[in-house]
């Protein structure tokens, strides 16, 4: 108790003292000198240690939701007395999950040599020219006299990346003096292309504006099942310079934007009508993407319309994976239409003026119309998908309630007999026919007989119509198919 005293004492004659600059700290003790201790604000951990336990906390948290998914996904809820198979199911899940929230946040892949497709063409209806680079040397070149050139009146420059890397785009946004965010925002340009956006995004820079949006890609099948897989494509639009960067992730010879280009430079396309405005190549390019995602959209109904008539023809709940698979197709493709629309939404704000043309919103109001219509479509087949699950469902209850009545039936055919069984099986003294050498047989002979009367008793009533057990019907068909083939 006295050393209890002594520590509260000692406690009670501490003092804080705090100043603007420095945080000091004054301990006065039984010492014969009080003791300071010196905190500078500067004396702090570094950044990257703080942001290194930051992504340690967060992936901490990441893990434990997974594992709480995990549990209940599987409902798996006592994690002590949890059997091997479970074990192995929840590491089997928490992997998969994992793996999805890598691939969610993880930032676009860099290319280590980008393909730049350099393109002038002309809003009033004249030829253009392409150039294509292949190498970082001659890219590089190329963006150096790009960066001198001054606006030509009627001429529009459009420059596609085929893939990109951080030196590159650094060197791109040095080349064409993109300027820093005029928002406030952390995120310069170069983290606005690799990072991996949720959401079609719209960024209002000093100089320029960012786009980023999505592109439905086709692959191949799964078995017969078509996949789709959604890809970034960054944009970005100087007004006062009249240029379009566009950068895509992968690396592909013949695709949306090489048709695009040969449209330009022969001059057949929206973009080359006279005065239009430069911003129209970006509708054009939604325009084509939401275009292209249509076939797949139907060639996806085709394969459920298959299915629809395969199970009408042998119904199985083999069904079930084939159409879950073609419904996540469906919902990928429903959610790059909202995007689209969400985009055009944001076009048509407009909050700085920098797509004020008549024609832009116009056409941006066309694509929005085009990417609802894509969203109605992917609505229809994911109903039809969830048509032909319940079908599936009913034909696995159906298989269900059939097997435990065929059991209940047998159940109740053997009634008599078990009750022949237990009565007879009793050991008492004075019970008769059991030493007759005719019991035996007797009790063999009674089994049919019991069994019988009970079908028949089963069948007048009602109870056997339609089931398995009905075999008056089955003979009843043989017998008519026997009257028909002698006709």
């Amino acid at each position: 108790a006295h050393s209890v005293q002594h520590t509260r004492g000692r406690a009670r004659e501490r003092t804080r003292a705090m100043s603007d600059g420095d945080a000091t700290i004054e301990i006065a003790d039984d010492a014969p000198a009080a003791q300071t201790i010196t905190r500078s604000p500067f004396a702090r951990a570094s950044q990257s240690q703080r942001r290194s336990s930051r992504k340690g906390l967060a992936s901490s948290r990441v893990s434990e939701r997974v594992r709480g998914n995990s549990r209940k996904a599987l409902m798996v809820n006592d994690v002590k007395h949890q059997t091997k198979s479970e074990t192995r199911k929840l590491e089997r899940f928490e992997q998969m999950q994992l793996e999805y929230f890598s691939t969610r946040d993880a930032d676009v892949e860099q290319t280590p040599t980008p393909e730049m497709h350099y393109t002038v063409y002309r809003n009033d209806g004249g030829a253009g020219t392409t150039t294509t680079t292949k190498n970082n040397a001659d890219s590089m070149n190329l963006l150096s006299k790009i960066g001198k050139e001054t606006r030509k009146e009627n001429t529009i420059r459009w420059l596609h990346f085929n893939g990109m890397n951080e030196m590159m785009m650094n060197y791109v946004c040095d080349a064409l003096k993109l300027g820093a965010s005029a928002v406030g925002g952390e995120m310069d340009t170069t983290k606005c292309v690799f990072h991996r956006h949720k959401d079609a995004a719209v960024r209002h820079f000093d100089s320029h504006v960012y786009v980023s949006m999505q592109l439905i890609d086709r692959e191949e099948c799964d078995g017969d099942i078509p996949l789709v897989s959604d890809e970034q494509v960054s944009f970005i639009y100087h007004p006062e310079k009249a240029i379009v960067i566009s950068v895509c992730e992968d690396v592909d010879e013949e695709s949306d934007f090489t048709a695009l280009t040969r449209l330009l430079v022969e001059g057949e396309s929206r973009c080359n009508v006279d005065g239009a405005h430069p911003g129209i190549l970006l509708a054009m390019m939604a325009d084509k993407f939401v275009d292209d995602a249509y076939p797949v959209a139907e060639e996806l109904g085709d394969y459920l319309e298959v299915l629809s008539q395969a199970m009408v023809a042998r119904e199985s709940i083999s069904f079930s994976q084939p159409v879950d698979k073609v419904r996540m197709q469906l919902w990928r493709m429903r959610r790059f239409a909202i995007r689209v629309r969400r985009l055009c939404e944001a076009y048509e704000e407009d909050a700085l003026g920098v797509f004020d043309d008549e024609s832009f919103k116009e056409y941006v109001g066309k694509v929005s119309k085009q990417a609802d219509g894509l969203e109605s479509v992917c609505e229809m087949y994911i109903g039809r998908c969830l048509s032909i699950l319940q079908r599936v469902e009913v034909y696995q209850e159906q298989r269900t309630n059939e097997t435990l009545f065929l059991l209940t039936i047998v159940t109740t055919l053997m009634v008599p007999v078990e009750f022949l069984t237990g009565m007879w099986g009793m050991n008492f003294v004075n019970m008769p026919d059991l030493e007759t050498s005719w019991g035996y047989f007797m009790f063999l002979a009674l089994i049919p007989f019991l069994m019988g009367t009970s079908y028949i008793l089963l069948k007048v009533n009602g109870y056997l119509d339609d089931s398995p057990l009905d075999w008056s019907c089955g003979l009843g068909g043989l017998f008519k198919s026997k009257e028909g083939k002698k006709d």
